[in-house]
Order: C-alpha cells, then sequence, then structure tokens
C-alpha cells in the first residue's frame, strides 16, 4: 500500500479559517480521526466528504492537496471491500435510534469492540437493523476506509462457509484456504490478510461465544461489531461497550407506523395507538403490522382497513402474522424456507430451552406483561421452580431485570408464551399466591401498590377459571386497598363479581363481606340508601351465622350511614352495640374504628369533651395496632373537632400529621377532607392565597375519584373564600353547585351547611328576602340533636330581623344562638356576641 504524503494544502486551508480539527469535523459530518488521516496522507476522503470540503473551503480537490482520483497515487490506494452479505439499507428510515447510533459510532471510531445487544436478548428489537445503518453509515465508511465485512451467524450458522467468503474477499487463494483445518489456523490466516488495514467487521446475530470468537480477526487497526440477543455473549467477548438496544417509544412506534402504512393511521390513529401498546414498541411486530396493513388498504376501502385492524386485536393472529422474503434476504436466527414472523423469531429461542426451563416460560406468562413487573418470590411461586431457571430465561434473552430482585416479560414475549401454555395449575398458584400476598400484607400499602398490578391480574384470572371461592377471599383482602386508593368502579366490578360467586357457593360468610363492600362503595359514591341496605342485609346475615368481627363493623358502617342520613340516634344505638361486641373480643381495629365514629357523632351533636375522647381512646389503639389508616382518620377528626373549639394551633398539627399519614399511603378520600378542612383554616386566617392551592389540590383529585359528598363540601368552602374575596357571582355558582349534589345524595347536614352559607352570600348582597328563605329551609332539614346547626340557623335569621328593623325579635335569637354556643363550646359564640354588641349600639 502507497501512503499519501502529508497534506499541507488541507492544514493550511483549514487554519486559515481558525478551525481545529474537531470544529472541521463537526461542520462536515465527520470526526476529527478522519480530518487527522487526511492531513497525515493516511486516508482519501470518500466522495461525499470531498465535496462537503470543497464547498466549506470553495476549492478544487487539488487545490486541498488531493490528487484526481485517476492519478498514479490514487491508483495505488486499495479498494475498499464492502462485504457483498450486508444486508441492503431498508426501505423504511430508522427510527427512535439516533441515541444508539452515536453511541455506537463513538466506540467505534476510538477503535476497540463495540458490542450491540437487546436488553435481556430480546429478539425483533431491531439490533440488525441498527447494525445494517451502521455498516452504511457513511462516517464509519470514511474511517474504516479499507471496508467492511459482515456474518450473519443465528443459532445454526455456516462458520466455515462465511469464513471462506471472508478469505476470498481479503485475497485467499482457494489453495490457501484449503490447508486451513482448524479455527486458530482460520483465525491467524485472516489476520494476517487484514493486516494493518482499517476495517469494520460486523457479527451479527450470535448465538455462541465460540462461534462468534472466530470471527474476531480484525488487526489493531479494526473494530468489532457484535449483535446478539445474549447479553453474556458481549461481555465473553470482551467488548469495551455493550450498548442496549431496546423497544421504541409510544411517539417513535407511531412515528414507524405512519411511515409503513400512513393511509390506516390517518383514518385509525387510536387504534393504532392500541396496537402500538398491544406489542410493546417491538420493532418487528410494527414492521410485520405495517405491512399488512398497507397491503390491505391499498384499495382505499375503510370495510376493508376495519377488517385487518380487528383481525390485529387477536394476539394469535399477530404472532403468525407472516413476511416471505428473498433467499438473500433471509433472518440468520431463522432456517432456509421459513417465513418471518413474530412466533417463528421467538419459537427459535424457546426451542433452544430445556423442557422445565421452557415451562417456567409459560407459567411466567400468567403475570401482566411489561410495563407490569413481578417479584423474583412471586415467580418461583407461581412456575414452581428454582432461582437458576430464572437465569436461565434471562441467559436467553426472554425474562427481563426490572430492578433488584424484580422481572418483567414484554409483551409479545407474555403472548407467545401464554399460547403455549395448555395447563391451569400456574394460573391457580398464581391466583394462591396473590391471595396469600394480600392477606398477609392487607396494610402494607407501599407493597400492595408495587403488586397491585398482579393482584388485579390474579382477581381476573379467578373469575375466567370460576374459581369462586379463590374470588371471594382475593375480593374480600383486596377490595379495602381499591376504597382507600379512590377506585370506586374497580372496586364495585370485582366486589360484584365476588358477590355472585359467593351467593352462588352459598358461602353466608363471604356473602357478609361482599355486602359490606357494596355498602361501603355505594356510600362513597353517594348511594346512601343502596349502601344501608346492603348493610342491613349483610347484618342479617352475620347474625344468622353468628360473625362478632362481621356484626360489629357492620353496626359501624350501619352507624355511620345512618348518622350522614341525620338520625343521630339510631346512629349512637348502631355504634354502642357495635362498641361492645369490639372490646369484647377485643378487636382494636374494630374498636378504634367505632370510637372514631362515635367521636364524630359526637361532635356533630355539640358534646365536644366526648367527642374528643372518644377519638384520643381510639388513636391510642390505632396508634397501638399501627393501623395507618385509622391513625389517619382519627387524626382528620381530632383536627376537625377542636377547631370548632377554637384551639387552633391543636388542630394544625393534627391535620399536619394526618396529611403526612394520609400522602404516605396515598388515601385518597382523607387527603382530601385534609386539604378541605387546611384551606378552611386558611381562610379563617385570612391566608386566601394558600387556601386555594389547597383547593385547588383537593378539587383535582375529588373529580378524579368522583366522590359526590366530598365534591359538595369543598364546593361550599370554595365558595366561601370567593364570598370573602368579593367574588359573589363565583361563589353562589360554586354554593348551588354544591347544594344540587348534596340533594342528590341526601346528606341533610351538608344541604343545611350550604343553605347557611348561602343565607350569608344572600346578606352580604343585602337580598334580605332570599337570605330569610335559605335560613328558613335549613331549620327545617336539620338533623334532630344537631346543636351547632340550630343555633347557626338563629344567628342568620336574627341578623335578618336586625336588617328589617326588629332588633327586640333579633335579640331573643341572637341570645338563643349564643345559649347554644356556650354550651356546646363552638368558637363561633365570639362572633355571635360580637354582633350582639353592634346592634346594641345601632338600638
Amino acid at each position: 500500500m502507497v501512503k499519501l504524503a502529508p497534506n499541507d494544502q488541507l492544514r493550511t486551508a483549514r487554519e486559515g479559517r481558525h478551525l481545529s480539527r474537531e470544529q472541521l469535523a463537526d461542520m462536515i459530518g465527520a470526526s476529527k480521526l478522519n480530518v487527522g488521516r487526511w492531513e497525515r496522507g493516511d486516508a482519501y476522503p470518500g466522495h461525499p466528504f470531498m465535496e462537503k470540503l470543497c464547498a466549506l473551503f470553495g476549492m478544487s480537490p487539488e487545490e486541498l492537496g488531493f490528487p484526481p482520483v485517476n492519478t498514479e497515487i490514487a491508483a495505488d490506494v486499495p479498494d475498499a471491500i464492502y462485504d457483498p452479505g450486508i444486508p441492503p439499507v431498508p426501505p423504511v428510515t430508522l427510527v427512535g435510534r439516533e441515541r444508539q447510533i452515536v453511541e455506537a459510532r463513538r466506540c467505534l471510531l476510538v477503535g476497540g469492540n463495540a458490542v450491540l445487544t437487546a436488553l435481556n436478548g430480546l429478539p425483533g428489537v431491531g439490533k440488525t437493523t441498527l447494525a445494517i445503518a451502521l455498516a452504511h453509515d457513511e462516517e464509519l465508511r470514511a474511517h474504516f476506509y479499507d471496508g467492511v465485512l459482515w456474518a450473519g451467524l443465528g443459532p445454526d450458522p455456516n462458520v466455515q462457509g462465511q469464513l471462506r467468503r471472508w478469505g476470498r474477499l481479503l485475497g485467499l487463494s482457494n489453495d490457501a484456504m484449503a490447508e486451513l483445518n482448524s479455527s486458530e489456523a482460520w483465525a491467524t490466516t485472516l489476520r494476517t490478510a487484514i493486516g494493518a488495514r482499517q476495517m469494520l467487521l460486523i457479527i451479527d446475530d450470535a448465538w455462541q461465544v465460540e462461534e462468534s470468537l472466530a470471527f474476531k480477526v480484525g488487526g489493531p487497526n479494526c473494530a468489532h461489531l457484535v449483535t446478539t440477543r445474549f447479553p453474556a455473549i458481549g461481555m465473553s467477548m470482551g467488548a469495551d461497550n455493550i450498548t442496549t438496544v431496546s423497544e421504541l417509544s409510544a411517539e417513535e412506534s407511531m412515528k414507524l407506523l405512519c411511515q409503513i402504512a400512513p393511509k390506516v393511521v390517518e383514518l385509525e390513529v387510536n387504534k393504532a395507538h392500541d396496537l402500538v401498546e398491544a406489542v410493546g414498541g417491538l420493532p418487528l411486530a410494527l414492521t410485520l403490522m405495517g405491512n399488512y396493513l398497507r397491503l390491505q388498504a391499498y384499495s382505499g376501502q375503510p370495510r376493508r382497513i376495519q377488517s385487518a385492524l380487528q383481525q390485529l386485536t387477536n394476539t394469535a393472529a399477530r404472532l403468525q402474522l407472516v413476511e416471505p422474503r428473498a433467499p438473500g434476504e433471509r433472518h440468520p436466527s431463522l432456517p432456509a424456507g421459513a417465513s418471518l414472523s413474530l412466533e417463528s423469531i421467538i419459537a427459535v429461542t424457546d426451542q433452544q430451552l430445556d423442557e422445565q426451563v421452557r415451562g417456567a416460560l409459560y407459567a411466567l406468562s400468567v403475570f401482566p406483561a411489561k410495563p407490569n413487573s413481578f417479584s423474583e418470590e412471586a415467580a418461583l411461586a407461581v412456575a414452581d421452580c428454582e432461582g437458576e431457571t430464572l437465569d436461565d430465561l434471562a441467559d436467553a434473552g426472554l425474562l427481563e431485570s426490572s430492578g433488584s430482585g424484580r422481572y418483567t416479560l414484554h409483551q409479545t414475549i407474555a403472548d407467545y408464551a401464554r399460547l403455549q401454555l395448555t395447563e391451569t395449575a400456574p394460573t391457580e398458584r398464581f391466583i394462591e399466591y396473590a391471595n396469600t400476598f394480600v392477606e398477609t400484607h392487607k396494610t402494607d400499602y407501599e407493597l400492595l401498590d408495587q403488586e397491585s398490578g398482579i393482584i388485579l391480574a390474579a382477581l381476573e384470572a379467578a373469575y375466567k377459571l370460576k374459581k369462586h371461592a379463590e374470588l371471594a377471599r382475593g375480593v374480600s383482602a383486596f377490595a379495602s386497598f381499591l376504597l382507600l386508593r379512590g377506585n370506586y368502579e374497580q372496586a364495585e366490578r370485582h366486589v360484584q363479581r365476588a358477590y355472585e360467586a359467593a351467593m352462588m357457593r352459598r358461602d353466608r360468610h363471604s356473602i357478609t363481606n361482599t355486602l359490606l363492600y357494596k355498602g361501603e362503595i355505594a356510600s362513597r359514591q353517594g348511594n346512601y340508601e343502596q349502601a344501608e341496605t346492603s348493610f342491613k342485609e349483610g347484618l342479617s346475615i352475620a347474625q344468622q351465622i353468628d360473625a362478632p368481627d362481621q356484626i360489629s363493623i357492620l353496626l359501624k358502617d350501619l352507624g355511620w350511614m345512618t348518622w350522614k342520613q341525620g338520625n343521630y340516634e339510631q346512629a349512637e344505638t348502631y355504634l354502642q352495640e357495635g362498641l361492645i361486641i369490639a372490646r369484647q373480643h377485643e378487636y382494636l381495629e374494630h374498636t378504634s374504628a367505632i370510637l372514631n365514629v362515635l367521636g364524630s357523632l359526637m361532635a356533630s351533636k355539640g358534646n365536644y369533651p366526648q367527642a374528643v375522647a372518644y377519638m384520643e381512646e381510639g388513636l391510642v389503639l390505632a396508634r397501638q395496632s399501627g393501623d395507618r389508616e385509622q391513625i389517619c382518620g382519627l387524626l382528620l377528626n381530632l383536627g376537625v373537632t377542636v377547631v370548632e373549639q377554637g384551639y387552633d394551633e391543636q388542630a394544625e398539627a393534627y391535620l399536619q400529621e394526618g396529611l403526612t399519614i394520609a400522602r404516605q399511603i396515598r388515601h385518597q378520600e382523607w387527603i382530601i377532607v385534609l386539604l378541605v378542612n387546611m384551606g378552611e383554616m386558611a381562610v379563617d386566617q385570612e391566608n386566601y392565597a394558600r387556601a386555594e392551592v389547597y383547593y385547588s389540590e383537593a378539587l383535582a383529585l375529588v373529580r378524579q375519584i368522583g366522590n359526590r359528598e366530598w365534591t359538595s363540601v369543598l364546593l361550599i368552602n370554595m365558595g366561601k373564600l370567593a364570598q370573602k374575596q368579593g367574588n359573589y357571582v363565583k361563589a353562589g355558582e360554586y354554593l348551588l353547585e354544591s347544594l344540587n349534589l348534596a340533594r342528590q345524595i341526601g346528606r341533610p347536614r351538608i344541604i343545611c351547611v350550604c343553605l347557611y352559607e348561602h343565607g350569608n352570600l344572600y346578606l352580604q348582597q343585602q337580598k334580605f328576602e332570599t337570605a330569610e328563605i335559605a335560613f328558613n329551609e335549613m331549620l327545617t332539614c336539620i338533623p334532630e340533636g344537631d346543636q351547632e346547626l340550630f343555633a347557626q340557623a338563629q344567628y342568620g335569621l336574627a341578623r335578618i330581623e336586625a336588617a328589617k328593623g326588629n332588633f327586640q325579635k333579633a335579640r331573643k335569637l341572637g341570645e338563643e344562638s349564643i345559649t347554644i354556643l356556650d354550651i356546646i363550646g363552638h368558637r363561633s359564640v365570639q362572633e355571635v356576641r360580637k354582633w350582639m354588641l353592634s346592634i346594641e349600639k345601632l338600638k
């Protein structure tokens, strides 16, 4: 090889522009190593780079120090070898691989080995496509100016045949190659033939380390690029860098699908999104589906497009979708004559597994697929195997790691494995594991959050397999968590299924449990009559089967419900009866819950000392049992109760601690209620900006979970805030929406509070007649025994009489209000007294 003379002209032109080698390289899309070699005479720029250099400097090749291509010196530069085995560039533009291209190019340009591997060897992720792009990359070809060699291996490669092709390309004679009878001899000979050449050697779809090493024959100026579905191969080959080729994002997937089948995506964008999600962004799947859809859409008939999209919603149809290829385009993983499909490309790996490992893969398909994950403990229980089996699956590139001690299956791998699963035993083990997990960790909310995906999948599996006992058991354990998260619709669906299963089995214990949850769901949705019916039916059955634990909690819920409906006397009867049973049987959690409701009831009746006593006792028990949900609820109610007595500092401490816990366990309802009460305190302190922050967060959450009761309460508070800020129109809108909701759900106390605030708003606007109507209507709705509400109504009417000039009647009503508020110790007594003094001055 004749070396070109150092190129001072190019260097002079560059320095004349005050450019470094790196700056010049960036301007023409090359590397600074390329520029250095051109200036030293080690290389001659390829045609694309030559054009860019001439355009940049406004000079001819000769003026830049490069002889014409047809000169004697240029002829002495050996032709580059470009392996005819390199597949052509696919017609579709590469999508979503910019980072991997840049990273691989960087590693290759500095020399050494760059290994491309899919995460855990995921088949169909586009490793070969990326390698093809790198093989044709202009910058890499300019750097590896002596050429690019390609070897496509697969599970059953023709190693000797490919080595012979490399030998012929490098100029070895048939006689010389005939004498090579070992891999060591081939490696030595090929390495010698390559010598000092600067080449890129690509080893595609490597399955065995020994076979891959047979092609690692580059000299000191070469680099190797290996693609493999097995992470261990890259490491075993001494890779300097391993680049993970992951699935495409949803946006990238849509872009690829749109390139291939633009008409279909344009007409049915939502269904296209569904398909992208179904295959988890796997490029091979997207390409196969896109080609199929493009073919079906050529006529432009909507019916045919709809039919094709419907066909692809079927898992088996997606996996078996084939794309015939010419012999020269055969995927290296597939045998000759095999059509390319998702099923065939995954089956190649599946067939390499031993029976036990294969069975474990099929069993793991019962778990929900990526992005969900599952623990190693769950995997071992469901697959009924040892940890080494999971290692084998990971090494085979089928099972992905998802953090410490956790795994995940890609959607297409899970789909494939699920179709091979013919027995129900893994599903049954899955259901048993999920049920036991929930029962063991019923209040470990963070763990339940992490595993909620598999728990819900297990409930679905139990329903489909008609495992009625297991379904009822799982739902009874998990329903409270769904309620805590505010997932009312999801809870309702599973509880209804469990109720029907329990009825079919005539399992009265399970029937009682599901009726309890049916009632709790209905109450949170504001369907109080339906809730009461469920609670009473459940209580009747619990009493028949003598189940004290169920009896006590159902009495608690009935007491809670009748209190909400304004029947304080009946509520107390239910609660006291439930408390006696809970204390007798030492049910700490039930006792704490009943004391919490009793405390709220006493507060509504104005008996604040008794209310605080009940709640403080309940809090001690809740802390003792470690029940964070109960602790949070008791802190909330204590905060509300003491603030009514005017102890703002103590109230804020309770509410802040409650909010911290509510956020920890992500109790959506408690977060809302705590934010509402903290916002109300901020309004009283005239910190309106802070109140708006609290109310804004609460409103987003309450709309999300669809709790009509707390929506109504929040709207009252937002109306009060708007009134304080002088925005009477907005205040009226909030209060009207709140009143309509409160009437829909039949919540007397909220109706009364809303009417009271309506009256206050009308008074502020001097609409005395309308205000009087609101206060009088309030009197007709007050639950019997609610002293606070009665006192507030009297105060409202007193102000109406004063506005009319009836000071004597106003004083009488005001004094009645003060007497009640004084007896119960309500903080608003000071406001009424202050007002009474003001009308004395007017008189």
